[in-house]
């Protein structure tokens, strides 16, 4: 006998959350088994939800090879909607339940970005959400993955490193060559470079970008640190890539009258581990979203 309400049929009353939570998993994290991670459930229990889902929708969300997992078309559009049913459900649970208890959220994000907006973004929470205590991590894009895959981060801003992600995209950044506004680049020598180390997203951009045009480079400083690379660079000693924005005083932008060439814009997303099932969280990430928004917005600055 069919419940009150519920059309014979209806797949909406089918869809409870462990599967939807299940789909979001594995299309965040790319895998069945991170996915189970995540959701502290066994590879064959995230699997078989992942079955029943696409039973019950009669549609393949997922396609499936010995080497990738990509969504299908229809995962992708129920995608968006799995993920809208899940926040509402939180926001319903927030709207009648008891006040919510103070919650610890642990965010990660590059340091530079730390530097500019993050105070603002901070400030802003704070005053809104005053029971939710921030935790913030400063570290590289993908030592940030790493350790939300590793359940210690909730959720982590990082830069797009893959055109395949599926992470919530929350605005652009523009690369620029820098320099001090001392420094000369001296034509027909190897550009000397103060970097991130190899597993920089900036990095590879800014030496495939040398590479094509063929112009020739050598590594001079190497820091983890924005502050370090920013040692060297006041020095007059080298070049480094910086997102626009984040421009230190005293620096200038150098390109193609420098003999540089223009390099890709960068995208920047945030990464949610799927088991955060608290509403202060999508606060938070509208908030990050809104001052990214606004500070690409300001007069100079280009997104």
């Amino acid at each position: 006998m069919d419940s009150i309400g519920e059309p014979h049929g209806s797949p909406a009353a089918v869809l409870d959350s462990d599967l939807l939570a299940a789909f979001v998993a594995v299309a965040e994290t790319g895998g069945f088994t991170s996915a189970g991670q995540y959701l502290h459930k066994t590879q064959s229990t995230v699997s078989l939800r992942i079955r029943t889902l696409e039973t019950r929708l009669n549609t393949r969300l997922l396609h499936r090879t010995s080497r990738q997992l990509a969504l299908t078309a229809d995962g992708q559009t129920f995608l968006v909607y799995a993920r809208r049913l899940l926040q509402l459900q939180r926001e319903a649970v927030s709207a009648v339940g008891p006040s919510a208890q103070p919650t610890t959220l642990r965010f990660g994000l590059p340091e530079d970005y730390a530097e500019t907006w993050l105070p603002q973004v901070l400030r802003a929470f704070a005053a809104s959400h005053p029971a939710v205590r921030p935790h913030i991590h400063c570290r590289m894009s993908t030592e940030l993955i790493e350790q939300l895959e590793a359940g210690a981060l909730d959720l982590v801003l990082t830069v797009q490193h893959s055109a395949a992600s599926t992470a919530r995209r929350v605005g652009t950044e523009t690369l620029v060559w820098a320099a001090h506004r001392d420094f000369e680049l001296v034509p027909d020598q190897p550009v000397p470079l103060a970097l991130f180390p190899e597993q920089c997203a900036y990095r590879r951009r800014a030496l495939e970008a040398l590479t094509r045009i063929g112009r020739t480079w050598q590594i001079d400083y190497t820091s983890q640190s924005p502050t370090g690379l920013r040692v060297a660079v006041d020095q007059g000693r080298a070049v480094t890539i910086t997102g626009r924005r984040t421009l230190p005083p005293g620096w200038h932008t150098l390109g193609e009258k420098a003999g540089l060439p223009q390099l890709p814009e960068a995208v920047l997303e945030i990464h949610r581990s799927p088991s955060v099932q608290h509403p202060a969280f999508d606060a938070f990430t509208a908030l990050v979203e809104q001052t990214l928004d606004a500070a690409a917005a300001e007069p100079g600055a280009t997104g």
